[in-house]
């Protein structure tokens, strides 16, 4: 006696739901899993490039922050000073949003007056170098509050990175402690 496999044909001529599709539905998961591990991997690769940085970098951004975190402990009051630069909206980089911030710098030297005197003269390239830098974020960096602690470093760099090496009043060559969000509001 013969056996007969009977095969259930849809209308387009595939075989119906349940009937037969081993092959098929194996294949599938596989380049599913290929695609998922491929997409890990390169995030992964884009973490490490836009997170690591380089060595000399990773040992700026460590030492912004150990400065940083000392800041408001060690300044006394006659040497310490806020400056306000005012309020930034600008659009973010997936252009479905807005933000809309203002910022202040704590400063501290014996010379305070003179380290505000030499950023309010400069006040029109601070601004510009932190439209800047906002302008890159996403949404999804602004509501992460690692990403903000890391765009308040930055800030920092970029805002010192203005200040003069040499022939200076101040004493200290980094007289801004801090980059302080007062206002923060996502649109």
């Amino acid at each position: 006696m013969t056996e007969v496999n009977e095969v259930n044909v849809s209308q387009r001529g595939t075989m119906a739901e349940g009937e037969g599709g081993g092959k098929g539905g194996k294949l599938k998961l596989i380049i599913i899993i290929v695609a998922v591990v491929i997409l890990l991997a390169g995030g992964a690769v884009a973490a490490m490039v836009l997170l690591g940085g380089g060595e000399e970098d990773g040992a700026g951004a460590a030492a912004t922050a150990a400065r940083i975190a000392g800041a408001g402990e060690s300044c006394p009051t006659d040497q310490l000073a806020y400056l306000n630069l005012g309020e930034f909206v600008v659009n973010l980089a997936d252009g479905r949003r807005y933000l809309k911030t203002s910022i202040d710098l704590m400063l501290c030297d014996e010379s305070v007056e003179s380290v505000k005197e030499y950023i309010s003269v400069r006040l029109s390239e601070v601004k510009d170098l932190i439209i800047s830098e906002l302008q890159t974020l996403s949404t999804e960096q602004l509501r992460d509050q690692r990403e903000r602690e890391l765009l308040r470093q930055r800030l920092l760099r970029r805002v010192e990175s203005l200040l003069p090496n040499d022939d200076v009043d101040w004493d200290d060559p980094n007289p801004i402690k801090k980059v302080l969000i007062t206002e923060f509001y996502l649109q």
